[in-house]
C-alpha cells in the first residue's frame, strides 16, 4: 500500500523521498564519510569520528527497504542484540545507535584488516587453530553475557586484524537463547538480557546454506548453541583444508548432504592433519545436535588440547578489547543503555565511570542526562555542576550547559533554560542542536518570530536536520504561512520519510491549499506509519467534509 501511495503524481509528493549520504558528507558535524560499501540490503559508511578521533563504521539499510517493515524490524533487532554484547576483544563492538535521515544507524568500531574469507586456503595448522580458538572466546562470551546465538557464522563474518586478532561481526540473524540453554548463574531477573529474552519472539529461518546445520531445515528442529557449533565446524573444516566439506551446484543437493551425508575425511585433502583434528571436526559436524559439543568452552578445550599436542602450549595470547580506559568503556555501556531506554542501568554505568575517573567532564554530562530521563532533576543539576568544575574544552562546557538547559526546561523554568542555552552557545556557537533546542523552547512560549530566527540559524549549520525542518514547518503554520509550512514539511519528508506527524501536517497544509487528493494520500501515509496519529485522523475528517 505504501508503495502504491508513492506511485501517484509527482505533484502529490514532497520530491524525492529518502536520502543516502555521499563521500564527503559530514553527519551532524561529527562523522566525515570517507568510503561507502553496499550489499544486497545494507549500506556501510566508513567515516572518521571527530569526537572519538578514529574511524568507525555506520551501518544501516538501503532506501529501497525504507518501507519493508520486516527488514526494519530485523535491523533494529540486530542492533539491539549487538549493543547488549558490550565490549569483548573478539567481537566487533557496537558503539552507539543513532537515527539519521529517518533510518536507524549502528555506529561500530572499524577493524583494520579484512575478513577471514581471504585467508581460507592459505593458513598453517597453527594459524587455523589460533583463529578458531579466538572465535570460541568471542562466541562463548556472547552466549554467557547476553544469551545470543549468531546463526550466520562463516568466514565472511569473521574479521582478522593485521596483528592476528579475530573479531566476530554481523549479528544480523542472531536470536536470544531460551532460558534452559543459558548459564544458571546468568539468570538475573533484573538484567537487561533477561528482560529481552523474556520478550523475544520466534524469528524466521535464516543463515547461509553451506554453513546451516541439519536442524535448521526442520520446522521442529532443536536450534541452540550446537547449531552455531555446526557452522563453526564447517568453517574450521574450510580453514584446515581450504575446501568446504559439502559442496554442490544445486541447493537441493546441498541440503540433502547436510541432512544425510557424512563429511569426507579431511586427511584426503590434508594428509598431515593430526587425528585429533579429525575427531574435533567430526564431533562439530555430527548430524544429531546431542552428539555435538554443547558449549563453546568444550570446543575451546578440545582445540587447546590439540594445540598443546601439536605445538607444546595452549594459546594464551590475549588482545586488549580496545584502547579505551575502563571509564570510557563504562560510558559506552551507559550510552548503549540510554539508546535502549534502560535509564537505571545507564545511570549506574555513568556513575561508576565518574567514580573511576572523576576528572571526566563528559561522564558527568551523561550522568546528568540519565538523571533527567528518570525525572531526578536536582541530581541532574548536581551532575552538571560537577562536570563544569572539571570541564576544560569549549565543547565540554557547551554540552554540559545544554544539559542544564534541558533539565530547566523539564522543570518548567523557562527563563533559566533559555539562559543556559545562551551560555552554551557562547562556547559552541556552531552547534545546530543548541540553536534548534532554544528555538523549540521559544516556540512553546509563543515567541514565534524569535523561534523562527533560531531555527533558521540551526539550518544554516545543518541543512540535513529533519527535526529542524519539521520545527520550521510548525513555526510557519503558527504564523499562518501555509505555503511556507508546506515546503518545510516537504523538506522534512525528503530527509525522514517515516515521520508520521510530518506527513499529517503536510497533508493538512495540502488541504488548506486546495490539494484535496494529495492531502488524502499524505494523511493515509501518516496513518500507515502510525495508525493512532491523532492529527491524521482529524485531517481525514476534514478532507471528508
Amino acid at each position: 500500500m505504501l508503495r502504491r501511495l508513492f506511485q501517484r503524481r509527482k505533484s502529490e509528493r514532497p520530491g524525492q523521498l529518502g536520502r543516502e549520504f555521499a563521500v564527503g558528507d559530514v553527519i551532524e558535524q561529527r562523522f566525515e564519510v570517507e568510503q561507502i560499501r553496499r550489499g544486497y540490503m545494507g549500506i556501510v559508511y566508513i567515516a572518521y569520528d571527530r569526537q572519538r578521533r578514529r574511524r568507525v563504521i555506520l551501518k544501516t539499510f538501503q532506501n529501497k527497504f525504507l518501507w519493508d517493515e520486516e527488514a526494519i524490524s530485523r535491523f533494529n533487532a540486530e542492533v539491539d542484540l549487538w549493543m547488549r554484547l558490550g565490549s569483548h576483544a573478539n567481537i566487533v563492538r557496537a558503539l552507539d545507535q543513532r537515527t539519521f535521515m529517518g533510518k536507524p544507524h549502528v555506529v561500530a568500531e572499524y577493524v583494520h584488516g579484512g575478513s577471514l574469507r581471504v585467508l581460507v586456503g592459505h593458513l598453517t595448522l597453527r594459524e587455523a587453530l589460533d583463529y578458531a580458538i579466538q572465535i570460541c572466546w568471542g562466541m562463548g562470551y556472547a552466549t554467557k553475557q547476553a544469551a545470543i546465538m549468531h546463526r550466520d557464522l562463516k568466514p565472511d563474518n569473521i574479521l582478522v586484524t593485521l596483528d592476528g586478532q579475530v573479531k566476530v561481526t554481523d549479528f544480523g540473524l542472531a536470536k536470544m537463547l531460551p532460558r534452559w540453554q543459558w548459564s544458571v548463574s546468568q539468570m538475573d531477573p533484573r538484567s537487561a538480557a533477561t528482560k529481552l529474552r523474556q520478550q523475544a519472539t520466534p524469528d524466521v529461518l535464516g543463515g547461509t546454506l553451506p554453513y546451516m546445520a541439519p536442524e535448521m531445515f526442520d520446522e521442529a528442529g532443536n536450534i541452540g548453541v550446537w547449531t552455531d557449533i555446526y557452522a563453526f565446524g564447517i568453517m574450521l573444516y574450510e580453514l584446515l583444508t581450504g575446501k568446504l566439506p559439502f559442496d554442490a551446484m544445486r541447493d537441493e543437493s546441498l541440503i540433502r548432504m547436510h541432512l544425510r551425508s557424512e563429511p569426507p575425511d579431511p586427511r584426503i585433502r590434508k594428509p598431515e592433519l593430526p587425528s585429533e583434528a579429525v575427531g574435533i571436526l567430526m564431533r562439530c559436524l555430527a548430524k544429531r545436535p546431542t552428539e555435538r559439543y554443547q558449549t563453546w568452552f568444550e570446543v575451546e578445550d578440545a582445540l587447546q588440547e590439540l594445540r598443546i599436542g601439536a605445538f607444546g602450549r595452549a594459546l594464551t595470547t590475549t588482545f586488549p578489547d580496545d584502547d579505551y580506559a575502563e571509564s570510557e568503556r563504562l560510558i559506552e555501556q551507559g550510552l548503549a543503555h540510554m539508546k535502549l531506554e534502560e535509564y537505571n542501568e545507564a545511570r549506574s554505568s555513568f556513575a561508576e565511570a565518574t567514580e573511576r575517573d572523576r576528572s571526566r567532564a563528559d561522564a558527568w554530562g551523561h550522568l546528568a542526562l540519565a538523571h533527567l530521563k528518570l525525572w531526578e532533576y536536582h541530581e541532574g543539576l548536581h551532575a552538571v555542576e560537577e562536570g563544569l568544575r572539571r570541564a576544560v574544552s569549549r565543547n565540554e562546557y557547551g554540552q554540559l550547559l545544554c544539559a542544564r538547559g534541558e533539565i530547566f526546561a523539564k522543570m518548567q523554568l523557562e527563563e533559566q533554560s533559555l539562559a543556559a542555552y545562551d551560555q552554551a552557545l557562547s562556547y559552541t556557537p556552531n552547534a545546530p542542536r543548541l540553536w534548534r533546542e532554544r528555538a523549540g523552547l521559544l516556540l512553546q512560549l509563543g515567541r514565534i518570530r524569535e523561534a523562527q530566527q533560531y531555527t533558521e540559524r540551526a539550518l544554516t549549520f545543518d541543512k540535513l536536520d529533519p527535526v529542524a525542518w519539521h520545527q520550521l514547518g510548525d513555526i510557519q503554520r503558527s504564523l499562518g504561512s501555509t505555503k511556507k509550512a508546506h515546503d518545510a514539511y516537504a523538506e522534512t519528508l525528503k530527509l525522514n520519510p517515516r515521520d508520521a506527524l510530518a506527513w499529517a501536517r503536510y497533508g493538512l497544509c495540502q488541504a488548506q491549499l486546495g490539494q484535496v487528493r494529495a492531502a488524502e494520500a499524505s494523511l493515509q501515509m501518516a496513518l500507515k506509519i502510525d495508525p493512532d496519529q491523532r492529527e491524521a485522523h482529524e485531517g481525514m475528517r476534514q478532507v471528508g467534509r
